[in-house]
C-alpha cells in the first residue's frame, strides 16, 4: 500500500519541477502533460488531489497569451445598458425587483403619465383592467363612471404612501394598481 499514492507523487513533482524551473512557453506544455497525468488517475480523490496540486503550483500571476497583439481588438465589447423608457417604466417600482434598481429608479421616476387605452376588460362592480399603448395594464381599484375605449386618454398620477390614481377618458379619478 505504500506505493498507493505513487501516481500523485509522480504528478506533484512533475508539477512542482515545471512551475519553478521553465519557461513560460514550456511550462505551458509542461502543465498540459500534468494535467494528463492526471487525468489518467483512476481513483476519483486521488485524481482530484493531482488537480489540486495543480491548481496550487499555478504561479499566482497570468501566463501571457500566445495570441497576437491584435487579436484583443476583435473580441466583441459589451455596449452599454440603454435606458428604460421612463413612460415604460412608470409604476414598475411596485413590481418586484432588487433594492440596487430601486434607488436608482426612484431617483428617475416620473411624477406623472399620460397615454391612451389599447383595450379593457370590465371587472364586476365596473372595476376595469385598462391595458395602455405601452404595455402596461392597470386595474382601478374603484368603480369607473364610464367604461373605457380604446384610443381614450389615460392618465396616472403618483399618490400619498407609495399609491397611483388614474383617471380614463372622463371618468372621475379613481385609486388604480399596476399588475405588469
Amino acid at each position: 500500500m505504500p506505493f498507493k499514492n505513487m501516481p500523485l507523487m509522480k504528478a506533484a513533482a512533475a508539477l512542482s519541477l515545471a512551475v519553478a524551473v521553465a519557461p513560460a512557453a514550456p511550462r505551458m506544455a509542461m502543465a498540459a502533460d500534468t494535467l494528463a497525468t492526471c487525468r489518467a488517475i483512476g481513483d476519483a480523490t486521488q485524481r482530484l488531489a493531482c488537480y489540486d496540486a495543480l491548481a496550487a503550483a499555478a504561479p499566482a500571476t497570468p501566463v501571457a497569451s500566445a495570441a497576437p497583439a491584435n487579436a484583443s481588438a476583435n473580441v466583441p465589447v459589451a455596449a452599454p445598458p440603454v435606458p428604460e423608457d421612463p413612460v415604460a417604466r412608470f409604476g414598475k417600482e411596485k413590481l418586484p425587483r432588487t433594492e440596487e434598481k430601486r434607488a436608482q429608479e426612484d431617483a428617475e421616476q416620473e411624477e406623472e403619465m399620460h397615454s391612451t387605452v389599447a383595450k379593457s376588460v370590465a371587472l364586476p362592480y365596473r372595476i376595469f383592467a385598462v391595458t395602455l399603448e405601452n404595455g402596461q395594464t392597470w386595474v382601478s381599484k374603484e368603480a369607473l363612471t364610464f367604461d373605457p375605449k380604446p384610443g381614450d386618454e389615460v392618465r396616472v398620477m403618483h399618490g400619498l404612501l407609495g399609491s397611483y390614481s388614474m383617471v380614463v377618458g372622463r371618468s372621475r379619478v379613481v385609486k388604480a394598481t399596476r399588475i405588469n
